[in-house]
């Protein structure tokens, strides 16, 4: 770390400059005392764009090389989730802090074995990133959550519906995307776990969904519209919605009910403060995606990382939530696929 105007900063390697990547990285640039100082990509037309928009980092095609640089503090890993485990390891041997794009794998047992890995090396901070933990309106939500205001919490409904998409791109990215559950809902998962704030045991997962919309995704095991059941060891049930066909945006919702009040946040898919009132009626703008209806949280996720790397200052990041969301989105998926209930492995522990 280095010390600018008597104030460290974050020295951050960046690890992936593709669609995620690359929003981070531009978001780093604005953020105040942190410093991309490395760049890694294999590809050459990721690398011309990181030469122009990040010209004093040091730019590397290799992994290892980056990890290396004794100018890089932390790496931040907007690669593809199959690199993940393997990232996160080498990153923890030698010495980095790490900030890893979700989910931190497909596979239950490898997110467990991150976790469990991250625990060896206690003098390092290893984060998973899900952005709703940094949008005010969650967060305001989880502290009435905190001090009691709804009692005792009996159950959750949260969804996130994508735009449409019917481009040949996204059918072959949804082959490889782990399913809905896995890519679009585990937002919706680590949002509730987040909410709840306490280490509560996922029990059964029963799901089912259709393919209505994109009739091919039930060649991937897959579905555009979903619906998910996720019972906890104490009664608590959350419930879950997903779809890949919202015509009008990016858009969330969630739900919570207690024994003594309930709580709703809509999720407005407002892109700007601005009411259209015409012959068509009243409208407001959209956002595309959760990238425009959750930007400012993208960028107070990376301080947030910033400052419980430089002043330990706890900013929400649970990477055993990360784990068991991981657990939690597959067990739905595998009943999505199965139409039956599936018992979640999770370790107690």
């Amino acid at each position: 770390m280095t010390v600018s105007n008597t104030k460290p900063t974050l020295r951050i390697g960046a690890v992936g400059a593709g669609r995620m990547g690359a929003i981070h990285i531009e978001n780093m640039l604005g953020v105040r005392f942190v410093e991309v100082a490395a760049i890694c990509t294999p590809f050459d037309h990721e690398i011309d764009w990181c030469k122009n928009t990040v010209p004093e980092a040091t730019i590397y095609k290799d992994y290892d090389d980056l990890l290396k640089d004794k100018n890089v503090d932390a790496v931040w890993l907007s690669s593809p989730t199959s690199f993940h485990k393997e990232q996160v390891y080498k990153a923890l041997k030698a010495d980095k802090h790490v900030f890893c794009e979700k989910p931190l794998s497909m596979n239950p047992e490898d997110a467990w074995d991150v976790y469990n890995k991250a625990l060896q090396y206690p003098h390092l901070k290893v984060a998973c990133g899900f952005p709703r933990r940094f949008v005010p309106a969650f967060q305001e939500a989880a502290k009435r959550i905190k001090n009691g205001e709804l009692g005792e919490i009996l159950s959750m409904k949260l969804s996130s519906s994508d735009l449409y998409n019917g481009t040949e791109a996204f059918s072959n990215y949804i082959k490889v995307s782990g399913g809905i559950f896995v890519d679009c809902n585990i937002h919706d998962i680590d949002a509730c776990l987040f909410l709840l704030g306490e280490d509560k045991l996922p029990q059964r997962a029963f799901a089912t969904g259709s393919t209505k919309v994109y009739p091919h995704f039930a060649e991937y095991g897959d579905v555009d519209n979903a619906h998910g059941l996720v019972e906890f060891d104490d009664g608590f049930v959350c419930n879950i919605y997903g779809s890949r066909d919202n015509r009008h945006g990016h858009h969330t919702k969630a739900e919570i009910f207690g024994s003594k009040a309930n709580l709703t946040l809509h999720g407005e898919p407002r892109l700007l403060s601005i009411d259209i009132h015409d012959h068509n009626g009243s409208r407001l703008m959209n956002a595309k995606d959760q990238m425009e209806l959750f930007g400012e949280a993208y960028v107070t996720e990376i301080k947030g990382f910033r400052d419980w790397i430089l002043f330990d200052e706890d900013a929400g990041f649970n990477l055993k939530d990360a784990a068991k969301a991981v657990s939690i989105g597959q067990s739905l998926q595998q009943s999505v696929r199965s139409r039956q209930i599936v018992d979640i492995k999770a370790p107690t522990k």
